[in-house]
């Protein structure tokens, strides 16, 4: 892990996190030290903490490209560019998960070890290390291509008003930020078939590559009622579910949907589209204080097919690039023919998306 020390600038009065034995102190320290510097990313409430996990916390255990990824991150917190600031920076290994998990979600805990695979516990992980935390969750095959702190400029809190005339706005004080997610899929409503063709479950959907939140908000909490809800309801049959449903990009989607439509008067998700808006998109506040980045923000630099609207990794509106990497996506003749099923006929909507173990 890395703590600024420029943050520890008196000793009196601020923690000393070069003490800390193990991550979980550190994460404590660090998240005591950004409080009282007040160390957010720019127009939010959002400690300058970044998080990402990986089984093992050796280098020697990566590829070369997830190498040049934490790099980047560890290069973004200790020697900020674009006039970022400095932010705390933690590599959580299975153990520091499990161990975090133990100690802040003891009542949960059980039902998260029965989670069947490893991709669910790190998913769910992620949601709840910023529920304690707070701060930015990035995959290891992910880099930022704008430092952290300068994701929210000024003039992504501005009013916007959707294909129907109703306008939506800011409703904190002063105007701050409070979560971000990004869009993965920008596809046309129901009942057009192109999104669940192309392997999305919502014609919007987020991705859980990247995200960030502040300690405690609504969102991560309702994410945990549901996850413990689906454990509790389909227990055993886990293991025959796609883990993606349960954890992965529908399922936070599914949670930050319900909790925009609840608390957002005259919304629908849909319009979280920028299919014909200009290229790039905007970003939007929902429910007053999430802000949706358009699918360039998490997600450019896509190629011709399966673009849906992504610009450039050199767009104004690129924050972070996903090289998708990611271990759990080894081959299988299943999955692919699934994809290629859907694709071309139309059928195989059902069919897993992930491989079986």
């Amino acid at each position: 892990w890395y703590i600024p020390r420029s943050w520890a600038h008196d000793a009196s009065s601020t923690p000393r996190c070069d003490t800390a034995t193990d991550i979980i102190d550190a994460a404590e320290c660090a998240l005591l030290l950004a409080l009282a510097n007040e160390a957010f990313l720019d127009n939010t409430q959002i400690p300058l903490i970044s998080h990402q996990t990986s089984r093992s916390a050796d280098p020697a255990t990566w590829s070369s490209l997830v190498r040049r990824c934490v790099e980047r991150w560890l290069a973004a917190a200790m020697i900020p560019h674009d006039a970022g600031a400095e932010m705390a920076w933690f590599m959580w290994d299975d153990a520091g998960l499990d161990a975090m998990m133990q100690k802040y979600e003891s009542h949960f805990y059980p039902a998260f070890s029965s989670l069947p695979y490893p991709v669910e516990k790190a998913d769910a992980f992620r949601i709840l290390v910023l529920k304690w935390f707070g701060g930015v969750y990035g995959d290891i095959d992910s880099q930022p291509l704008r430092h952290p702190s300068k994701w929210v400029q000024a003039r992504d809190l501005e009013a916007w008003t959707d294909e129907r005339g109703h306008k939506h706005a800011h409703r904190q004080t002063p105007h701050t930020v409070n979560a971000i997610f990004g869009i993965e899929a920008d596809n046309p409503a129901e009942p057009d078939d192109a999104y669940w063709r192309m392997g999305y479950t919502y014609p919007v959907q987020l991705t859980n590559w990247a995200l960030a939140m502040t300690p405690h908000h609504a969102v991560a909490d309702r994410f945990l009622v549901a996850l413990t809800s689906r454990i509790r309801d389909d227990e055993d049959d886990l293991p025959r579910i796609d883990p993606l449903d349960i954890t992965g990009p529908p399922a936070l989607t599914r949670v930050v949907k319900e909790y925009a439509e609840k608390n957002e008067a005259d919304f629908e998700w849909q319009s979280l589209s920028s299919r014909s808006g200009h290229p790039g998109g905007r970003a939007k506040i929902v429910a007053g204080d999430i802000l949706i980045l358009p699918i360039t923000g998490f997600s450019p630099g896509r190629g011709r097919i399966g673009n849906m609207g992504s610009q450039s990794t050199g767009h104004p509106a690129a924050r972070l690039q996903h090289m998708a990497a990611g271990s759990w996506r080894k081959a299988d003749l299943q999955v692919e023919y699934g994809k290629f099923c859907r694709t071309v006929f139309g059928l195989c909507r059902e069919w897993s998306k992930f491989p079986d173990p």
